[in-house]
């Protein structure tokens, strides 16, 4: 049996296990029993622990399931035949596949905004090249919940997709700045992300006719799943794209003193 027993120094009460049993051999009426009796308190705390580690694991795999669903519908609406469906659906699960890795390196703790970029941005570039020789990186040094930087990080795979197939990273004159800054002036404070091409020589399909996966992404999903303010435009000489999130006033503090 299982049972709690009031510790009289601290008044605590802490779980134990009994368990008796009487002699082998002897009458179990009148024989003498044999026991133990074992502090498990702390088991038990680890035991419930793990269930609501179960329970978060469970929460989040239906999550990422539905996620993957959603890339997958919005793929297959934009892909003209199955083989460019294969491989846009392909590239947009790795690209999961590696915020997830940044993402999980955290162990649930917020997750750097510069590791999201040079992690996708690497990427996109290729190996044997260097984010720092195509792209200016220029911002504080902040962190978003998991969840904001799982949507942000598939934000920015679109962007670099596109700069790699006709953008800044294609061309070798074009150049491409990320400029991110946190603003502090009204109750709630947000992170502004500015992705910026210059010298691009922009192609008409550059600019769709019709709305594709990453459009989407950036103007309706991250609005709808983290209240953001995003603006995209395809100019002449390249992408610009702002996109405004909302963060926790303890992030912020790591970059500006204490708010509170």
């Amino acid at each position: 049996m299982e049972h709690r027993i009031r510790q009289g120094t601290e008044g605590a009460y802490r779980w134990h296990q009994t368990r008796a049993r009487p002699i082998e051999g002897q009458d179990k009426l009148t024989a003498d029993w044999i026991g133990t009796m074992t502090d498990i308190d702390d088991l038990r705390g680890l035991q419930g622990r793990q269930q609501v580690i179960l329970a978060e694991l469970q929460h989040r795999t239906r999550n990422l399931l539905a996620l993957v669903q959603g890339i997958a519908r919005q793929t297959s609406r934009t892909s003209d035949d199955p083989k460019t469906f294969v491989a846009k659906f392909n590239d947009r699960l790795q690209a999961l596949s590696r915020v997830q890795a940044v993402v999980g390196e955290g162990k649930g703790k917020p997750v750097p905004l510069r590791d999201l970029l040079t992690s996708e941005l690497q990427a996109q570039i290729g190996e044997g090249k260097t984010v720092g020789a195509k792209v200016i990186l220029e911002g504080p040094e902040i962190t978003l919940p998991p969840a904001s930087g799982q949507a942000l990080g598939l934000a920015i795979h679109e962007l670099a997709t596109n700069a790699a197939k006709y953008g800044a990273f294609r061309q070798d004159a074009a150049k491409l700045a990320i400029l991110w800054s946190v603003t502090t002036a009204s109750a709630e404070p947000w992170l502004e992300l500015q992705w910026n091409e210059t010298g691009v020589d922009m192609p008409t399909i550059a600019a769709p006719s019709r709305r594709g996966y990453g459009s989407e992404l950036i103007e309706r999903a991250l609005p709808y799943q983290l209240g953001a303010r995003t603006q995209l435009q395809f100019a002449s000489d390249g992408v610009r794209c702002t996109i405004a999130v909302p963060v926790e006033r303890d992030q912020v503090a790591e970059v500006h003193g204490d708010l509170r």
